[in-house]
């Protein structure tokens, strides 16, 4: 497993019976997590310090037991730092996902490899969410194509750009793969793509996305995307469905698909040493 260790505002405090206890800068959230199956390290009273509890009611939907305003935390990313904003809502995601910032150091690593051999690199972030992959790779030198089906998702990643001073990115609200259809179509390529594709989702157009059913038809559409020469790839996958022996013989099956990759669990460690992972990650 890999996990990121240059977090100050982000602590995984402790997981357990489903639930993990995390700071985000100065709050501390009470959160469900599936894969969290064994006993909490901590007591119930450290738990109850929680500055709010989120409930699942079905599909990640719930609600929180207290109201707070937004907030911001911050990464330290290079010379300096990202900053992002956090808010409450009807998901129990904050608006990050902590584990991403091993991605945002192999995006800083790739891009810089790049600029080194005189390429400015263009770099795609597909289910892009708020925007982690698109700041950082900005930060590193990219040209960045923000890609959400989302429209208020993608004015929340709108949004901590301005919080980091950017306004180079491109930001569009489509489905990934009609945009990635679309990008072969004109041409187009790419030195750097990302991809964290949720089980279900739901498009702008009512387009509906199923992670098992399409996730094969887009990997060979990013395939034909990728500069040849000069490249690098990064697949996040959260669904208990696909385990990482069945994605591995997936990306097999893949046109195109290195046969050479790095392929690992991302996750977090508690701050007692417990590690907690969440879903497949594969890159080269």
């Amino acid at each position: 497993m890999i996990y990121p260790n240059n977090w100050i505002d982000y602590e995984l405090i402790d997981h357990g019976f489903g639930r993990k206890l995390e700071r985000f800068g100065e709050v501390v959230l009470d959160r469900p997590e599936p894969s969290a199956t064994w006993k909490k390290s901590l007591s119930d009273s450290e738990w109850n310090k929680a500055d709010a509890v989120f409930s699942e009611n079905k599909n990640q939907r719930g609600s929180w037991d207290k109201s707070l305003n937004d907030w911001n935390i911050s990464y330290p990313f290079g010379d300096s730092e990202v900053i992002f904003k956090l808010s409450q809502g009807s998901f129990k995601h904050p608006g990050i996902f902590p584990e991403q910032a091993e991605n945002w150091e192999f995006i800083n690593q790739k891009c810089s490899e790049l600029i080194s051999d005189g390429i400015t690199p263009k770099f795609l972030n597909l289910f892009a969410y708020t925007g982690g992959a698109s700041l950082t790779a900005d930060l590193s030198g990219a040209e960045v194509t923000h890609i959400d089906s989302v429209k208020s998702v993608v004015n929340w990643a709108r949004e901590n750009a301005e919080l980091n001073n950017i306004d180079t990115i491109r930001w569009i609200v489509e489905d990934a793969p009609t945009f990635v259809e679309k990008e072969i179509r004109r041409g187009n390529k790419y030195h750097g793509i990302i991809m964290d594709p949720p089980i279900f989702g739901l498009g702008p157009k009512g387009g509906r996305w199923k992670l098992n059913r399409d996730l094969p038809k887009l990997l060979e559409d990013a395939m034909k995307l990728l500069d040849q020469d000069n490249r690098f790839f990064i697949l996040n996958t959260y669904s208990p469905q696909l385990p990482l022996p069945e994605l591995k013989k997936l990306l097999s099956t893949i046109a195109g698909f290195p046969d050479n990759y790095e392929s690992n669990t991302l996750g977090l460690k508690s701050t007692a040493g417990k590690e907690l992972p969440l879903g497949n990650l594969v890159r080269f």
